[in-house]
């Protein structure tokens, strides 16, 4: 039986820790994961059980871990980086997921970036940790399509459902030792830098598929797109692209209609936006 340790949380951490504790061949000794008062965008909590530790820490257990001598370990929904220490403790490695098609896309804030930038498409990579973020090598890939109405929770969905088929894919092979081992050349690829508040500001001087784009990729879950309009700043979370126009003389940013259910209609560098779900700041 093979001895796991599960580094993680939010529902993609769930999906798995409910997958090694079902199968019959793991021994699923050890567990960290988020407290259960945590407020990270899609937090779950984990049941209260024996060797599940609710610290938010994983390099504070490196010890306990240790102590059950871990043939494996699998991390998902996790942000902190794991100390060397850790990385090179298990005989058949540390796994993760990472949501680009690596190595594009390495490093923090992806799929924002890609939803707004206006990926069609992206994909759930399983790979093998070591000291490079999201450098390790490649196990397998499951492609994600990113639909034009498709908000940031839609994608996190589609990550739940490619994180269980990459496990049911490749888990059993991890175990046996025969899982793809596909090595990432660190000069080719992209990284990306974590998202600030000044990314959530709408600029109106912007295409309304640019803006629409970023109002999609940080609606909920996550803190939702800034815009100032008729003089007051607003939290904006959902919007509809107008295949008509108004206010052609007007200047972007400016309230061209409220109608009758309350949305706004206002004025980008192109055309119009409808705001629909927005409260105000």
């Amino acid at each position: 039986m093979m001895k796991v340790v599960f580094i993680g949380g939010l529902t993609n951490g769930k999906i798995v820790f409910d997958y090694l504790r079902s199968n019959r061949f793991v021994n699923l000794g050890f567990v960290v994961t988020y407290p259960d008062d945590s407020d990270k965008p899609r937090h779950v909590v984990f049941p209260n059980e024996k060797g599940v530790v609710k610290s938010g820490y994983a390099n504070n257990h490196i010890d306990e871990i240790k102590s059950f001598r871990p043939d494996l370990i699998i991390v998902a929904g996790w942000s902190e980086l794991l100390n060397e220490e850790l990385l090179d403790l298990p005989p058949k490695g540390v796994i993760g997921f990472h949501p680009s098609k690596l190595p594009y896309d390495r490093g923090r804030s992806v799929l924002a970036w890609q939803i707004e930038e206006g990926y069609q498409d992206t994909a759930l990579t399983m790979f093998y940790y070591n000291n490079i973020p999201d450098g390790g090598e490649i196990i397998g890939q499951e492609k994600i399509t990113i639909r034009l109405n498709d908000y940031i929770t839609d994608i996190l969905d589609k990550v739940d459902y490619a994180t269980l088929s990459l496990m049911r894919t490749y888990f059993p092979m991890i175990r046996m030792g025969i899982a793809p081992r596909r090595k990432q050349d660190i000069n080719v690829g992209t990284f990306r830098r974590l998202r600030t508040s000044r990314d959530s500001i709408i600029n109106w001087n912007y295409d309304s598929i640019d803006i629409y784009n970023k109002i999609r990729a940080i609606a909920n879950p996550y803190p939702g797109a800034i815009g100032n309009i008729g003089g007051g700043d607003y939290k904006i979370v959902k919007s509809e692209l107008l295949e008509f126009e108004f206010g052609e003389n007007e200047v972007p940013g400016t309230l061209i209609a409220t109608l009758y259910d309350g949305s706004m209609i206002v004025k980008t560098r192109d055309g119009c936006l409808r705001i629909m779900n927005f409260s105000k700041l």
